[in-house]
């Protein structure tokens, strides 16, 4: 018997998710978290729609039964993007996804079926329950993806809208999974209170998180990182400011490998949202990774154009600025200076610093020497 409220519910959930998946989708080009977050939006609304006798869907519930059973990977694979400094979708993902497509499709097709008439074999129990566990492991891999990009990002606000956004979706997917194990294994069906609530929940949060992205502003949640004007900062914030200088010309902080902005506040002896805001706010970094980019490209520069280095591996250069990996050091390098390292000595010693049609010594827009006011390029 059809249901109307459950009809309306269901209804007005799955275009919430939709919205949210178009306003996406039209991003997709300059955001990296765009697609995945678009995906993301459709399974959920593919999960409305298949989870429900109501509708005939025909020959579109196989489909729309393997992207539902994808927004595991598809949250994980989001998250990475939001806190991750320029992740993007690759093969192995992709194949991820797949293979959760084709397991996920046959679990809620074939296996529960079989499952409930208590012929399943074995292994197909232990691959349907399996199918859940793997669920639940790329959750925990989305939630971990916030924490350790947590401390990255230098703007509070827009850490406050991404970690709750994600926290909540993380929190949605948890329930809906335990509550859909629970269901199956002692064959009861989901209390209609709750399936209401569970709907009304997605419908709410898709269409927040799609007012935040329509919200006149000059960016939004699911912008990168990227540099911004300075402002005056308080006695306080310039005095850390000032702390920082020292650290970063004397001491050289920045080299160390592993640093963090906690790790960095404890030695300045300063509140680690007070150091966010100097280095967000006077020193016009967004992003705290690209922050110590900033400076470590830049003491690399120095390294790859004296002579009497022109013998030292890069691999050396790289390690002595900071970097774990000769990858990370020549993705880093490459995105600010436009060649890699290699290419960057070799021009050097033939044509000199001028031969280079952008100085690596400008790549940050921000000068400590100042006071947070100026956007002039770092010192060499």
């Amino acid at each position: 018997m059809l249901d109307p409220a459950d009809i309306v519910f269901r209804t007005i959930a799955v275009m919430g998710a939709v919205l949210l998946a178009l306003l996406l989708l039209s991003l997709g080009r300059q955001r990296a978290a765009a697609l995945p977050g678009a995906l993301f939006a459709l399974a959920l609304a593919a999960f409305f729609l298949t989870s429900t006798s109501a509708w005939s869907l025909g020959a579109w519930r196989t489909p729309l039964t393997a992207l539902c059973v994808t927004k595991a990977a598809w949250y994980w694979l989001f998250s990475r993007a939001l806190f991750r400094e320029q992740a993007s979708l690759k093969v192995e993902h992709l194949a991820v996804v797949g293979a959760l497509a084709v397991a996920g499709t046959w679990q809620q097709l074939v296996f529960l079926a079989k499952f409930r008439a208590g012929s399943a074999e074995t292994w197909e129990t232990m691959l349907g329950f399996g199918v859940e566990g793997a669920l639940l492991v790329l959750v925990t891999m989305g939630l971990l993806e916030a924490w350790r990009g947590l401390s990255i990002d230098l703007v509070e606000r827009r850490r406050r809208v991404r970690l709750g956004f994600i926290l909540a979706s993380g929190a949605y997917l948890t329930a809906t999974l335990l509550v859909q194990s629970y269901n199956l294994v002692l064959d009861v069906t989901t209390p209609t209170l709750v399936s209401r609530a569970n709907m009304a929940a997605v419908a709410v949060g898709c269409l927040l998180a799609a007012w935040l992205l329509l919200r006149p502003r000059s960016e939004s949640w699911l912008d990168p990182a990227r540099q911004v004007h300075t402002v005056a900062l308080t006695p306080n914030e310039s005095a850390v400011l000032a702390r920082l200088e020292q650290a970063l010309e004397v001491d050289r902080v920045h080299l160390e490998e592993g640093l963090t902005v906690g790790g960095l506040a404890a030695r300045l002896g300063a509140g680690e949202h007070v150091l966010r805001r100097v280095i967000n706010q006077g020193l016009g970094f967004r992003n705290f990774n690209d922050f110590l980019h900033a400076w470590r490209i830049r003491e690399a520069c120095g390294e790859l154009a004296r002579p009497e280095q022109a013998r030292m591996p890069v691999l050396s250069v790289a390690m002595k600025v900071g970097y774990g990996s000769i990858g990370a050091f020549n993705r880093a390098f490459k995105a600010r200076v436009g060649m890699t390292p290699t290419a960057y000595r070799r021009t050097v010693a033939r044509d000199g610093p001028e031969g280079l049609s952008m100085p690596a010594f400008e790549l940050s827009a921000r000068n400590l020497s100042g006071s947070g006011k100026t956007d002039r390029p770092l010192r060499r």
